[in-house]
């Protein structure tokens, strides 16, 4: 039987590195944000059209979609938020459950789903075991002012849309705790890799 195992947490505290030390180690991985890259990064006309009827006409460019008019606007606006968000989780939903199938199918031990917005969106029940990155606040915004430039005001828009870090140990099987260096980081994840 395969074991699938979600991986989720607040933005900013670690996930995308867990997800490269677990492909080092040969785990096979489907990241929700990855998917979500890809859709604005392929530009398809019928996604573009979308963006257009739902009322996001000022990030569409030539050559771009500008994520940052996006983020802007759907922080401003929750019913263009929620009809983005329905048309993104659709398809990463679809692509999320295609590659479960393909990896039961092939008979893989362990697969790991990335997926920021688990609790959130009550998907828990639909994996064997759950597993949660937990940092504190102040760590995580000093991270994300530094790596994408992020201000305070953006941060607390995105996390008040999240999931408090109470509810996500209650509901875990595993917690690593990433406040300290990402050597210390890198450390406890090589010990829960090492459990499995």
């Amino acid at each position: 039987m395969t074991q699938i195992i979600a991986i989720t947490g607040g933005i900013g505290s670690g996930k995308s590195t867990l997800c490269s030390k677990l492909k080092e180690k040969g785990f096979k991985i489907h990241s929700s944000d990855e998917q979500v890259g890809k859709i604005y990064k392929n530009r398809e006309k019928k996604f573009i059209t979308y963006l257009r009827t739902i009322g996001l006409s000022k990030s569409i460019s030539k050559k771009n979609i500008n994520k940052k008019i996006i983020t802007k606007i759907i922080f401003e606006n929750k019913q263009i938020r929620k009809k983005l968000e329905l048309y993104i989780f659709k398809i990463v939903r679809k692509k999320r459950s295609d590659f479960i199938k393909q990896e039961k199918e092939k008979k893989t031990r362990i697969i790991f789903i990335d997926i920021p917005l688990l609790f959130e969106n009550n998907l828990e029940k639909q994996f064997h075991k759950v597993i949660s990155i937990i940092a504190s606040k102040q760590v995580r915004l000093k991270r994300l002012k530094k790596t994408r430039k992020m201000t305070e005001t953006q941060f607390k828009h995105i996390i008040r849309s999240q999931t408090s870090d109470i509810m996500r140990k209650k509901k875990s099987d595993y917690i690593i705790y990433n406040n300290s260096t990402l050597k210390d980081y890198k450390t406890k994840i090589n010990k829960f890799i090492n459990k499995l």
